[in-house]
This record gives C-alpha cells, structure tokens and sequence, in this order.
C-alpha cells in the first residue's frame, strides 16, 4: 500500500511506519513532490494521489468528507482516505499512527483501496 500523510500528521510518522512495517511505501507531503503541494487545495492532492495510488492519510474531517460527496456525485474515483482524529490516535504521536496505520493497512491486505473510506482505530 502507498500513502500519504498529511500536514497534520507528524512528520516523524514516515520514519517510526517505515521500522515497523517497511512493505508500506509512506511519504509525507512536506516531502512528497520535493513539497510542491503541500499548500495545494484537497482536490489537487486527492488527484495527486488518484495519479499515483496512494491513500490519503488525514486529520482533516472539515473539508475531505465533502469533497469526497462531491466526486462520489461525480461518479469520479479517489485511490482512498483514512480518516483519523485526536480522540482516536493522536496526531503527534508518531508510534501510535504509525501502529494504528499498520494494523489497518494488514486489515484492508492486497485490497483495491480506490473509493476506500475508513477510520483510523487504535492499534491493539
């Protein structure tokens, strides 16, 4: 699986993913694109990442959940979104997204993640 995490999730996330599950092709978006989109609109990254088949990792529960409405109206496909919130895993504690983005990544497999919508949990 390929992912992205986004601005609100630490950086140091990548690395601590990386130790504990090195199959998972994690980026950040400070870094991803030499952080070219890092202040690009949802809709440029979520077709960033369409164009790439990454999976958008995202605290940001105000402005993706309707644009994903949006293009689900549209009939036009996304390559996937994990949401997540402070009182799930919290996003400046690299281990535990780290491990909670694990665990969910072994649950959804060799899955075809397009259109994909799912919540982070705690890892147990």
């Amino acid at each position: 699986m390929k992912l992205l995490f986004d601005v609100h999730v630490a950086r140091a996330t990548v690395a601590a993913l990386r130790k504990i599950a090195p199959h998972l092709q994690a980026r950040h978006i400070a870094h991803w694109r030499d952080g070219a989109l890092l202040h690009a609109d949802d809709e440029q990254i979520l077709s960033a990442c369409r164009a790439e088949k990454r999976v958008f990792v995202t605290y940001d529960m105000a402005s993706i959940p309707d644009l994903l409405h949006r293009w689900a109206a549209e009939e036009r496909a996304h390559s996937g979104v994990i949401f997540a919130d402070k009182n799930s895993v919290r996003p400046n504690s690299p281990g535990e997204v780290a491990s909670a983005v694990a665990a969910l990544a072994k649950e959804v497999g060799n899955a075809d993640t397009t259109n994909l919508v799912r919540f982070l949990r705690p890892a147990r």
